[in-house]
């Protein structure tokens, strides 16, 4: 066969291809036309391009692409600081201190003042400050000034005395050692005092007791042995 024969056979195959092509449609076509719910099903298939899926991207080889992945949020748990905690409560408060300083001045002032109160008042409760008032080192000065000031009254200033030094004693607010300081200036002067005031004696002895120098001899005595006639003060306190 010589190649115009080739040619025409090719051209002869290109048609009857066209042919069977045109023919298969047109039946198609013609099933469609005689069945309308063929018709509806074929319309509603997605082509070939909308069935990939979106997003996927082709690359050259036509094999799609891994997808860039997001980063995953990594949640961490928060962290609330705990509310800081009050290191003890309004029933655990330490109680109030004496003041630490105060100035001679001031201390003397304020001892004239508490001790006219106490005997204008006669009031035991509200003098349960005098000495939480003052700084330890100066305590001895009210007691002092409140024995000077009981013995040249009268027996009922003296017996306030010694109950509210009884009421110190019971509450800790004034130690053993504060009250003998604070009783030996008078008693060097108690001889003298007695002269004018027959009952000084008696009025010491009252107050003495009420600090309690009935169960302390050896501090009774150091307090006793300022005086001309010792024996009597003991003998009035024991």
């Amino acid at each position: 066969m010589g190649p115009s024969g080739v040619f025409a056979a090719g051209k002869k195959d290109s048609k009857r291809e066209t042919l069977s092509r045109a023919n298969s449609n047109s039946n198609m076509f013609h099933m469609l036309s005689q069945n309308p719910q063929l018709a509806a099903e074929a319309s509603a298939m997605p082509s070939r391009s909308s069935r990939l899926k979106p997003g996927v991207d082709l690359g050259h080889a036509g094999v799609p692409e891994p997808a860039m992945q997001r980063r995953k949020l990594q949640l961490l748990p928060r962290f609330v600081p705990a509310a800081k905690k009050n290191s003890t409560t309004p029933s655990e408060e330490e109680p109030e201190s004496a003041p630490t300083a105060m100035s001679q001045a001031d201390v003397t002032k304020k001892i004239d003042e508490d001790v006219k109160e106490f005997f204008a008042d006669r009031n035991l409760q509200e003098a349960e400050v005098y000495f939480t008032n003052l700084p330890d080192e100066h305590r001895f000065r009210l007691v002092d000034k409140l024995v000077a000031s009981a013995l040249e009254s009268k027996e009922a200033d003296a017996t306030l005395v010694g109950a509210f030094f009884a009421q110190a004693t019971s509450n800790r607010q004034c130690t053993l050692e504060v009250f003998e300081e604070g009783f030996m200036p008078m008693a060097e002067f108690l001889d003298d005092i007695a002269i004018d005031a027959p009952k000084a004696f008696d009025y010491m002895a009252i107050m003495l007791k009420g600090a309690g120098f009935e169960n302390e001899p050896e501090r009774l005595q150091r307090i006793a042995s300022k005086l001309e006639n010792s024996d009597k003060l003991v003998s009035l306190v024991a």
